[in-house]
């Protein structure tokens, strides 16, 4: 009978904890079965090159979900630091000095967003709404409604365009971003009352740790990454486009960051599952694509993929006592 009984938990744990992997592996597979042409490995290149700069995006939300922020601007900001990199290049500066600044700009506004919420004590919704409606209205007065395109340069070109053998160098920094964050996150000290600060600010600060400290240390971290990710992709677009995408972004990296979290047992934000989750999702973008869906027809797609994965987020949390989602 305590046999029997057990068994309808043990499913739903085994759907819980590697529906998510095997959901991925079917609707790819099922895609590849209607376009042959998916699985060829000049398309896999493609996507591991089209699904870097979101994944970069998703890595960089990631860091200040897990530090227990939240961040409306994260596209915006890339959108930001792209034109600016653009803008640098164009008038004669070299790679050091835009990647340089790119980064800078990121961690300002990482800072900025810090104190709006911790300082300020503004909710972080609202806090990061305004300074993406900031960001986006800098960034439209900085390229007065035109593209940047840049000539070619050699070495910055590389970072986004280019390749090692077959892959493409953008994948392999975002393999090698994925690596320093899983190490920062789950084996330093710091990384671990991170992660301790955003499951439960309140058990945290019972512990000692400073909260405030903490989070800061997230939005700043998250900072680093998206702005250099606005390098990169001013790289892999050979410059700036006008056109505002940093809400499409946004939603997008969202689903990659909760979607990954679905990996961990306990629902818990992974750094890893993110970069697999945002592959797969310029994965699912390209097949539906090839087989002949919309650009509008995929976005509902990726609502849906977004609600799930909070979904079943939420189902896991709420297994070990925890609902917080923001």
């Amino acid at each position: 009978m305590d046999k029997k009984r057990l068994r309808p938990a043990k499913v739903g744990t085994l759907l819980l904890g590697k529906g998510t992997g095997v959901g991925m592996i079917v609707i790819l597979c099922l895609l590849g079965l209607r376009a042959p042409l998916f699985f060829d490995i000049t398309n896999i290149m493609t996507i591991l090159k089209q699904g870097s700069v979101l994944t970069m995006i998703a890595l960089g939300l990631t860091a200040v979900l897990i530090g227990g922020g939240f961040d409306m601007g994260a596209g915006a900001l890339v959108q930001l630091t792209c034109n600016l990199t653009a803008g640098l290049l164009i008038a004669g500066t070299g790679t050091a000095a835009a990647l340089t600044s790119g980064i800078a700009v990121g961690i300002g506004v990482g800072a900025v967003n810090a104190f709006l919420v911790i300082v300020i004590k503004i909710p972080t919704f609202v806090a990061t709404l305004g300074t993406m409606f900031i960001m986006q209205g800098i960034t439209s007065w900085y390229n007065g409604g035109k593209a940047l395109t840049i000539n070619s340069i050699p070495g910055f070109a590389m970072l986004g365009q280019g390749r090692i053998a077959i892959i493409p160098v953008i994948f392999l920094i975002v393999i090698a971003v994925c690596i320093l964050m899983n190490y920062f996150f789950k084996h330093t000290k710091t990384g671990l009352r991170m992660y301790a600060t955003g499951e439960n600010p309140a058990a945290a600060r019972l512990r000692g740790l400073n909260t405030r400290r903490y989070l800061l240390l997230s939005y700043v971290i998250s900072g680093v990454i998206l702005g250099f990710t606005g390098v990169l992709q001013c790289s892999y677009n050979y410059g700036a486009s006008a056109i505002t995408s940093g809400m499409d972004f946004l939603i997008q990296a969202l689903s990659a960051a909760y979607l990954g979290s679905t990996f961990s047992k306990t629902g818990e934000l992974s750094v890893i599952g993110t970069v697999i989750s945002g592959m797969f999702i310029a994965a699912l973008s390209n097949g539906l694509i090839i087989n002949g869906i919309s650009n509008q027809q995929i976005s509902g797609v990726l609502g849906v993929i977004l609600i799930l994965s909070i979904l079943l987020t939420v189902i896991k949390k709420r297994e070990i006592g925890q609902v917080t989602i923001f």
